[in-house]
């Protein structure tokens, strides 16, 4: 009973269950039999005999299969552990009977389950998740974020910080500090004195000033003049001929404010060339300053001076090039300032009328009224404009004369002792914003009164002018005897201001103007890479395509040297300049 009980436990380890498959319906079995089976191998007599009969091997690999499929699972039973471990161990991998139930679980669950799994969980959870949060998100936050804000937040910091990187905004009042009033250690307070001359073994001088007085941001060209007063910085090429001026800095005629000692006096961004001598602040023994230049050199010998004259090529014009930018945009804002005052002409007599209680006079004379400054004799200044800030528009486009009338306030005359108030002098400022050329003088002499700010270029024929002399072009210095006298622009209140006064153009120094407005990057943004030959214009050559120590220009100073100009080309800077700084359609003389 008890062996034909085993037997029949043991077949039904590889018979099939209704509704289950092979042996997983013996593992997954809660019947009693099973249990009981259990018991019996526990307490079975394991020993063997060398010769079994068949019987007993039946009974013996039907006891076995149930010992395997029970470790499958990873159950230990204590039954079949003993002498039969190592005899059965062998049998069970080379048994046909152990084959079939390998083959089948192993190859069915690891043929499905770990083929469709990893086959479709991998495949539609790496092709589709990875795919679409991939190709959509890592696309939008980068086409769209990076394209806005790089393209916005980084042109307006470049634009403001970049911009003031030689200025302090604080610093720019007027003309700018080192432009307008009297600077340096020490420095002249007060008004300045009137233009006297002095012999050189009387020579005294009465107080200092580190200003800048001429400012040229093209050449300077002196043709036909006398003296030229107070530090002088020229971004272009500085070049005096046989009948040009013969004093520089210190002059025989003049208020005799002078810089302090040992400084820099006469700074050249491009060649400096003298074809005559020229005393520069060395009337005394003590009296010193240098001259440095970037470009090449002509008759250095000729400038004498008991400071030194140097040439380097790496030295740092930035802080001009950018002051030229400021006093460009200075000068578009001022423009726009409404009138305060009336320009009255009578009967060749202008006469600039302040109002009484207004500390800023502003005065606007429109291209279509330059016959209040071109066909009078005489200039006057109401009694109420002492004590007040006076800015003189004169508007207009190409070229400007202005003619060097008898200029009159308080019914007094002329640049010495007891002539016009030299208070007034350093309160009034003349903007020319939109002139391509400006003559001081237009075939009259006199002594012209007051600062000027000329966008353009200057002719400077008149015999004299007192002021500071800020030119954004050229300076062509042609009147016999003309000369320059130093005063400081420093008005009782300071002029407005626009409130990015410190955003600059990014790397440029340009300052034309097209209709009025500022041109900052013309020639590289439309064409960078056009041939010079196939562009219709005249424009300048980028900075940074110029060899070392040559100083660039821009787009309005080349325009001078197109072919085909209304009124001819130029044969000044920069058509004049070789190796060129133009390229395009130009005239090179």
């Amino acid at each position: 009973m008890r062996v034909s009980y085993l037997l029949w436990f043991s077949l039904t380890a590889v018979a099939p269950v209704p509704g289950q498959a092979g042996m997983f319906g013996m593992w997954n079995s809660n019947t009693e039999e099973a249990k009981v089976e259990v018991e019996v191998f526990a307490t079975a007599d394991t020993t063997r005999n060398s010769s079994r009969t068949l019987h007993q091997m039946i009974h013996d690999e039907r006891r076995f299969v149930l010992f395997n499929s029970r470790r499958l699972t990873g159950e230990c039973i204590d039954a079949c552990k003993g002498t039969e471990a190592p005899t059965i161990a062998p049998i069970v991998t080379a048994s046909p009977t152990t084959g079939s139930p390998t083959k089948s679980p192993t190859d069915e669950p690891s043929k499905s389950p770990t083929d469709k799994p990893s086959k479709s969980p991998t495949g539609k959870p790496s092709k589709s998740p990875t795919g679409k949060p991939s190709k959509s998100p890592t696309d939008q936050p980068s086409k769209s974020p990076t394209g806005k804000p790089s393209k916005s937040p980084t042109d307006q910091p470049s634009k403001s910080p970049t911009d003031s990187r030689n200025l302090d905004c604080e610093k720019l009042e007027n003309l700018g500090e080192g432009y307008s009033e009297a600077t340096g250690s020490p420095h002249f307070s007060g008004c300045y004195p009137p233009v006297t001359i002095q012999k050189l073994s009387q020579y005294v001088i009465p107080g200092r000033d580190d200003s800048v007085a001429v400012f040229v941001g093209g050449d300077y060209i002196g043709k036909n003049a006398a003296e030229v007063e107070g530090n002088l910085v020229v971004l272009g090429n500085l070049s005096v001929e046989t009948g040009g001026p013969s004093n520089f800095v210190s002059v025989g005629g003049g208020t005799h404010i002078h810089p302090n000692n040992g400084d820099n006096c006469i700074i050249v961004g491009g060649d400096i060339s003298a074809s005559r001598d020229v005393q520069v602040f060395n009337q005394k023994s003590a009296m010193n300053c240098n001259i440095v230049y970037m470009g090449s050199g002509s008759g250095i010998e000729h400038w004498k001076t008991n400071g030194v004259i140097v040439r380097d090529e790496f030295y740092n014009m930035s802080k001009y090039s950018d002051m030229k930018d400021v006093l460009s945009k200075k000068s578009l804002h001022w423009k726009t300032l409404e009138s305060v005052g009336e320009v009255q002409l009578l009967d060749g007599t202008t006469t600039y009328a302040c109002s009484n209680t207004d500390d800023i006079q502003v005065f606007n004379i429109g291209a279509n009224e330059h016959k209040k400054i071109n066909e009078i004799h005489t200039i006057k200044f109401s009694n109420s404009c002492e004590g007040k800030t006076i800015l003189i528009n004169v508007h207009g486009f190409g070229d400007i004369g202005i003619n060097a009338a008898a200029m009159y306030f308080n019914g007094k005359l002329g640049y010495g002792e007891g002539g016009f108030s030299t208070c007034l002098t350093e309160n009034i400022l003349w903007n020319f914003p939109d002139a391509t050329s400006v003559d001081l003088g237009n075939g009259k002499t006199s002594e012209f009164h007051g600062s000027i700010l000329v966008r353009g270029d200057l002719k400077m024929t008149t015999s004299g002018h007192s002021g500071r002399t800020m030119v954004l072009g050229d300076i062509l210095h042609n009147g016999s005897g003309s000369e320059f006298h130093s005063y400081q622009f420093n008005p009782p209140r300071a002029l407005p201001d626009p409130d990015d006064i410190c955003e600059l153009p990014d790397g440029s120094d340009d300052s034309g103007s097209i209709d009025g407005e500022v041109i900052p990057t013309k020639a590289p943004i439309p064409n960078p890479t056009q041939s010079p030959t196939n562009n219709p214009k005249c424009v300048h050559i980028p900075q940074n395509d110029l060899a070392s120590g040559i100083w660039g220009t821009n787009d309005f100073e080349c325009e001078k040297c197109q072919k085909g100009r209304t009124g001819g080309a130029y044969d000044w800077w920069p058509c004049n300049k070789n190796p060129s700084i133009c390229e395009g359609n130009c005239r090179f003389v």
